[in-house]
């Protein structure tokens, strides 16, 4: 409780924190303002409103949550040690593992706290253009930001490993901002290229303007083919990247259907549709976090704090 208590604290005062949520909410204040046409044009814009919300919370809460979540846990540990404050706290009755655990409790006092401000936000949102808070919208709302809760707290527990594992809180921090940029933006485009030369293969594709040769239903069948890949090379190979599992646990929110006159609809399903739909990225989401914990506390079990 002692750590938990102090972190807490320490989290909810640093600068950095108010620094990353200003520029969250900020960010959601611009991005609703490029949807509010699309609201304007549509036949059901609860339903518009709710797909753009839960893209925008997740696109933006992880892009700024997610990253101070990864920093605050990689300088953790290590600041603590450079500091001294390891020390004099285990010069008194508390042990390691309850020492680690009220670091990360305590961290994750301020991630709450941020992911509150976006829902919150998101409610003003929504009122502000009209569009009535019915119960569904509002679970959802919060479920979708409870799923983005969990998944930034996989990132905080990811960040205390590799506090536990790097003593310099300058190259833990670097290691940290090196790790975001290749699980969010590298990898994710390496395994969907792998997807499609797969696709490719299988339907006879050897250049970009063998697909215009398709005929509509080749096409289709490529494109559902495609999509069935990404999702299982995701889970394959992309089960450490939370922000690409959230992405999945997303995937049916909603249904597009096509008209014949060019138009499409989109057809509100839900977060707990989708969530239900696919289950697997959000177990995924929910085991890592214990994994990497353990791990960080056998590493910190076995650390020399001299």
């Amino acid at each position: 409780m002692w750590s938990l208590k102090l972190e807490a604290g320490n989290s909810i005062r640093q600068k950095k924190f108010w620094l990353i949520t200003a520029l969250m909410v900020l960010i959601y204040i611009m991005a609703f303002y490029e949807i509010q046409g699309n609201l304007e044009s549509a036949s059901n814009p609860q339903e518009v409103l709710a797909v753009s919300l839960v893209e925008y919370v997740v696109a933006g809460a992880f892009l700024f949550i997610g990253l101070y979540a990864l920093i605050a846990g990689a300088t953790a540990l290590n600041s603590d040690l450079e500091n001294g404050t390891i020390r004099l706290a285990l010069s008194k009755p508390i042990r390691r593992a309850p020492y680690l655990l009220g670091k990360f409790l305590g961290q994750s006092v301020s991630i709450i706290v941020a992911i509150l401000i976006a829902t919150l936000l998101s409610f003003v949102i929504t009122k502000y253009y009209g569009v009535s808070l019915t119960g569904k919208l509002i679970s959802d709302l919060v479920l979708a930001n409870g799923l983005i809760l969990l998944a930034m707290l996989q990132l905080l527990a990811l960040g205390i490993l590799i506090s536990s594992v790097i003593r310099s809180q300058n190259t833990a921090l670097g290691v940290a901002l090196v790790l975001f940029l290749v699980t969010s933006l590298v990898m994710p485009q390496v395994v969907d290229g792998w997807a499609e030369k797969k696709a490719d293969k299988e339907f006879g594709i050897q250049k970009r303007g063998d697909f215009l040769k398709l005929t509509p239903e080749e096409a289709s069948a490529y494109q559902q083919r495609l999509e069935e890949l990404q999702e299982e090379y995701h889970l394959k190979y992309l089960f450490y990247a939370p922000q690409v599992m959230m992405i999945e646990a997303f995937e049916d929110i909603e249904k597009i259907s096509f008209n014949n006159d060019g138009t499409y609809t989109i057809e509100y399903l839900g977060v707990s549709h989708s969530i239900a739909k696919n289950p697997a990225p959000v177990l995924i989401i929910l085991g890592l976090t214990p994994v990497y914990l353990a791990l960080g506390l056998v590493r910190f079990l076995r650390m020399d704090l001299r």
